[in-house]
């Protein structure tokens, strides 16, 4: 007996779905967050994140009061979102920088000019976004005080990891206290902030040549 061809169900109309079409509000309100963050990133720059006001932001960027306190609900949020936005921001110019296939102290070393670079070439009039958040935030405990430390700690995270690949590489001496070589790199990164955008600032040139010979001293006599 010839076997018979299985038949296929189908469900009505299922071929003919419609595509569902895009959410235009939604993707309005993505642009003008965008452009509300971009706005808001250049006056914290130079005003600190406590200098953003919905009714600053909103003249500033031509966006109805209205539809801030719909994006960001509230002041914090503004200043939240702006913080994150901004140290993302940064992070990806420093990695953009960052060079491939070289040494673990290459490496390091390449970490750290990145971050002049971008403080000097004044991207953002107030430099690194988390250092200059750090200094306005020390003593206002919040959740601003919160994502501030955990930027930092994310940069501290990667310099120490760095600092650890050259040694175990044998560049930089073993008996060197990762932790010690990061607060000094650190420590001059805060003294260059403060001329941030000011390539040739003698501080700025000074703080970088003070990471160079930092580095040089920790390197491995072999």
């Amino acid at each position: 007996m010839a076997k018979q061809p299985t038949k296929t169900t189908r469900t009505k109309g299922a071929a003919h779905e419609p595509t569902p079409r895009p959410d235009g509000r939604r993707a309005r309100g993505d642009r003008t967050r965008h452009t509300v963050l971009k706005q808001a990133m250049q006056i914290a720059a130079t005003e600190g994140l406590e200098g953003l006001t919905f009714g600053g932001i909103a003249s500033a960027a031509e966006v109805p009061k209205s539809t801030l306190q719909v994006l960001f609900k509230d002041r914090e949020t503004l200043q939240l979102q702006t913080l994150a936005t901004a140290a993302e921001e940064f992070a990806a110019g420093i990695r953009e920088r960052l060079p491939v296939d070289e040494t673990a102290f290459d490496r390091l070393r390449a970490l750290c000019d990145a971050w002049f670079d971008l403080v000097s070439s004044g991207v953002l009039a107030g430099g690194c976004p988390v250092t200059a958040a750090t200094a306005e935030y020390r003593a206002r405990p919040g959740a601003i005080q919160t994502l501030v430390a955990e930027h930092r700690a994310r940069w501290r995270a990667a310099l120490t990891s760095a600092v650890k690949a050259a040694q175990e590489e044998g560049s930089l001496r073993l008996d060197l206290d990762p932790q010690q070589v990061v607060f000094e790199i650190l420590a001059f990164q805060a003294a260059a902030n403060v001329n941030a955008g000011d390539s040739a600032s003698p501080d700025m040139r000074r703080a970088r040549r003070g990471v160079h010979t930092l580095l040089e001293r920790a390197r491995s006599p072999d």
